[in-house]
């Protein structure tokens, strides 16, 4: 007999919720961790990522962001200073120069020069010869190498309005959504996050969903209720964890394993999984390699009742699945 189903904590809390299950699926298939936030002129930060995969508004982002981290499926770190309005609270900030004189915004900047070896110091503009070639303007010596021949000290500012030439100028900011001019004291400085998604959520989600939800559906179309995970009490007392379980109108219990890896999976894979069937006794034990067994493992497998189904790919083992399905069947009506 099966026990109430166990769910798994990641893959049934991103079950929970459609958006969830639409975000981790573009996450796997973009080979994703990390949500970067990007400014939108009209929302300000948001992330493209959970817009585009949940179709939902920048509006909904914080919401989803918000069950993200509640359920555990992922944190946010520290990605970036945003500079906010006072008023209204916008992101949308512009920034402005100004002439401290006039209070004029035509403003004209210019790289300061020095000639390193006679000290003369000027706007770029008084180094350039006519052809545009940086020329000492005092000793007419060529300039060619930075660092060496010349050096940037800094800049300086002309206003274009009452011709005067300052090196710092008055800064003042725009906010564009509420239209009110900030100073810099009274900005508010506040951050934006990046999320950082669990990944022990996002491979059981990849497991779960894009591997195991195949071999699901098949035994759901032969008559089985399934869970995923599933449980089963062994004579022990002992709960056993399987990926899938699955029952019949009989009561008949199926119990299926996936082993995903890069390589040949050796006998180990078989044994852990005999250590469960011993002490629980399902009808039929099934064990999913993925890319395959070695020889020894193959061998192995049937002396303790286990099936196998190897592929390179899920899809590989859904027809011989079909057809042991179809052989239970037959077997016991």
């Amino acid at each position: 007999m099966t026990s109430p189903p166990v769910a798994g904590s990641y893959y049934s809390a991103i079950m929970s919720d459609s958006r969830l299950v639409s975000l981790f699926e573009h996450l796997v298939r973009e080979g994703k961790d990390v949500l970067l936030p990007e400014f939108d002129p009209q929302y300000g930060y948001t992330y493209p990522d959970i817009i585009k995969s949940c179709k939902v508004s920048p509006r909904e982002v914080v919401e989803i962001i918000n069950k993200i981290i509640l359920l555990g499926l992922g944190n946010t770190e520290y990605h970036d200073q945003v500079l906010k309005c006072p008023y209204c609270g916008s992101e949308h900030i512009r920034v402005y120069f100004h002439c401290p004189f006039c209070n004029s915004t035509q403003l004209y900047k210019e790289l300061l020069l020095e000639h390193i070896r006679d000290g003369v110091i000027g706007p770029i503009s008084k180094f350039k010869d006519p052809a545009g070639t940086l020329v000492c303007p005092s000793c007419g010596s060529k300039l060619t190498v930075e660092g060496k021949d010349y050096r940037t000290i800094g800049v300086w500012y002309r206003c274009l309005t009452c011709y005067r030439q300052v090196d710092l100028p008055k800064i003042t900011y725009l906010c564009r959504s509420c239209k009110r001019e900030v100073t810099a004291h009274g900005l508010v400085i506040s951050s934006i996050s990046r999320l950082i998604i669990n990944k022990a959520a996002l491979e059981e989600f990849s497991r779960q969903h894009l591997a195991i939800r195949p071999i699901i559906n098949e035994l759901k179309a032969s008559g089985y209720i399934v869970n995923s995970p599933g449980t089963i009490t062994g004579k022990s007392g002992t709960s056993h964890a399987f990926d899938i379980v699955g029952v019949d109108k009989s009561g008949n219990v199926i119990a299926v394993d996936v082993a995903i890896s890069k390589e040949t999976l050796n006998e180990s894979v078989i044994l852990n999984l005999f250590v469960k069937v011993l002490d629980t006794n399902p009808t039929k034990t099934v064990l999913v390699c993925i890319p395959g067994l070695t020889e020894a493992a193959r061998k192995l497998a049937p002396l303790y009742g286990i099936t196998t189904l190897e592929g390179t790919s899920i899809s590989d083992i859904i027809t011989p699945l079909k057809s042991m399905l179809s052989q239970q069947i037959a077997i016991q009506s």
